[in-house]
């Protein structure tokens, strides 16, 4: 097997996909905000609750697609204008109530620095000792929220992280990041009664009732929404060949982005609206890469990764058994375990991958040594 490549190399490498385009990029977010208002004016204007279902379905949808607008913009690589940038992750995180000051500090700050680390983040793995010690509501939760099921991906994201980190500023936050986030709060208020005033007075508007307005207008789109979002920051950090670290990350070796982030794939129809949210590795080792440059430095990375690129083809069977494995995560023998500590997966560091003897069954393979997808 070939040697791993270092982090300066691989960025290296990457550096040549780091062409925003500004045209593009206010395209791009022009089509997502006309589609959401499109969908919330079928919500009100449609007499079926069939369809406005379908329109608060689709509102979540886009909602999700603005974040990673607004993901990329925040990292100054949608567009040429640093500016521009801010107001378009601004706007675009506004739907989903994600307040910019807190996402620039928990993401930029915290997520890209301590990737796979033990701080607070999405869907960080207990060890079975940490495990045993919560209480039962405790277990009960993480059980409920690692169990092999889509239903109940909104329930997580919604209560232990939007509510956590994403809206308001918290005590322990750093003060500039407080009085920051407080700025952003009070816009995301004036935003939300705004909204909901909207929708509340939608009978004397339309023939659509205070209740539905609110239910297929907000509530449904606001579940949506966190639903994706917290399906996709779960499959692009867990996975059966992806290592979690107890203190300071190793930032070469088993350690560097390239081996602690997934790219999930899936057709092209669908990874083009959601603008390639999925090639997630290449957008760890390089940020500035725009993501409609994406698939060309995903592409990249695996060719100089080979076998040890963590690439899986999604589906639904693949998700499930993904969930089945990744329960909790033994960090002294870097491997994943179900909930009563016995080994479910190979060891995840690259450089033991020829190490391990374990053999499973199921959808989960390597494609010689390791899982394949």
């Amino acid at each position: 097997m070939q040697a791993i490549p270092s982090r300066k190399q691989l960025q290296q490498e990457l550096a040549v996909f780091i062409k925003p385009s500004t045209a593009k990029g206010v395209l791009l977010f022009i089509i997502d905000v006309s589609m959401y208002l499109l969908a919330i004016a079928l919500v009100l204007a449609s007499s079926s609750w069939i369809l406005k279902l379908v329109g608060g379905i689709v509102a979540g949808i886009k909602m999700a697609n603005l974040s990673t607008l607004a993901h990329d913009a925040a990292h100054n690589s949608l567009t040429k204008s640093r500016k521009l940038n801010k107001y378009i992750s601004i706007i675009g995180f506004t739907p989903g109530l994600f307040n910019y000051a807190l996402w620039l500090h928990d993401h930029h700050f915290l997520h890209h620095r301590k990737t796979n680390e033990d701080h607070p983040d999405s869907y960080v793995p207990l060890s079975r000792e940490e495990y045993d010690s919560l209480s039962s509501f405790g277990r009960f939760k993480y059980r409920m929220y690692r169990a092999p099921s889509i239903c109940f991906f909104g329930l997580y994201y919604i209560f232990e992280r939007w509510w956590q980190a994403k809206f308001f500023p918290r005590p322990h936050m750093p003060p500039k990041v407080q009085l920051n986030a407080w700025k952003q709060f009070a816009w995301l208020m004036i935003y939300l009664a705004s909204f909901l005033v909207l929708l509340i007075l939608a009978p004397l508007y339309s023939s659509t009732s205070t209740l539905e307005a609110v239910f297929y207008g907000f509530l449904v789109p606001f579940y949506i929404f966190q639903s994706l979002y917290a399906f996709t920051v779960f499959v692009q950090h867990n996975h059966c060949r992806v290592p979690w670290f107890k203190g300071k990350r190793p930032q070469e070796g088993d350690g560097q982005q390239a081996y602690v982030s997934v790219q999930v794939v899936f057709p092209k129809w669908f990874s083009i609206p959601v603008h390639n949210v999925f090639d997630h590795a290449a957008h760890h080792i390089h940020p500035a890469i725009p993501s409609y440059q994406l698939p060309a430095a995903q592409a990249r990375l695996s060719e100089l990764l080979g076998e040890r690129a963590i690439v899986s083809r999604f589906s639904f069977s693949w998700l499930y058994d993904l969930m089945r494995r990744c329960k909790l995560y033994d960090f002294e023998r870097h491997c994943w375990t179900d909930l009563n500590g016995a080994q479910s997966t190979r060891t995840t560091l690259a450089s033991h991958e020829n190490l391990s003897t374990l053999e499973f069954s199921g959808v989960e393979k390597r494609h010689s040594i390791g899982f394949s997808t």
